[in-house]
């Protein structure tokens, strides 16, 4: 069963692209798949970039497609390619098929439609039985 874990943070929707950026190089680094699945193609774009700088001193390899060679993928299309391990979901639902993974992350920031989006997708979650664990990480932000 997926492990669904939401993150609370302090800040917009580019504090949210960092915490994605460290969260997968944390689940690259324990040798999970990653796919990163965002509403639209300029978002994809703009956490390609964000990948690409992030660390000068770490490397992530990753493509914006679903190519089952690279352990990280961006994707906006609402399909999971061959990615099983973790799940970074920036989009605004659930996609159908996140349960064929081990993990999943949603990031609630300072947005209230946001807020409202994700605490539609923690009941979704909660209804259906999904383990879930909760991170504020509000306090540690300022």
């Amino acid at each position: 069963m997926t492990h669904i874990n939401f993150y609370r943070i302090n800040g917009n929707f580019d504090t949210a692209l960092k915490l994605a950026c460290q969260l997968t190089e944390k689940a690259y680094q324990q040798g999970l798949t990653v796919l990163l699945h965002t509403p639209e193609s300029s978002i994809s774009k703009q956490l390609d970039e964000q990948l690409w700088r992030f660390k000068p001193s770490s490397f992530l390899p990753h493509t914006q497609e679903n190519n089952p060679k690279e352990a990280i993928s961006i994707s906006h299309q609402n399909e999971p390619g061959e990615h099983h391990g973790l799940l970074i979901n920036l989009g605004n639902s659930t996609p159908d098929w996140f349960s064929r993974f081990e993990k999943a992350i949603e990031i609630v920031y300072d947005d209230q439609q946001t807020i409202d989006q994700k605490r539609d997708q923690y009941s979704f979650y909660k209804n259906r039985g999904y383990p879930i664990k909760y991170h504020d990480l509000t306090s540690s932000d300022k």
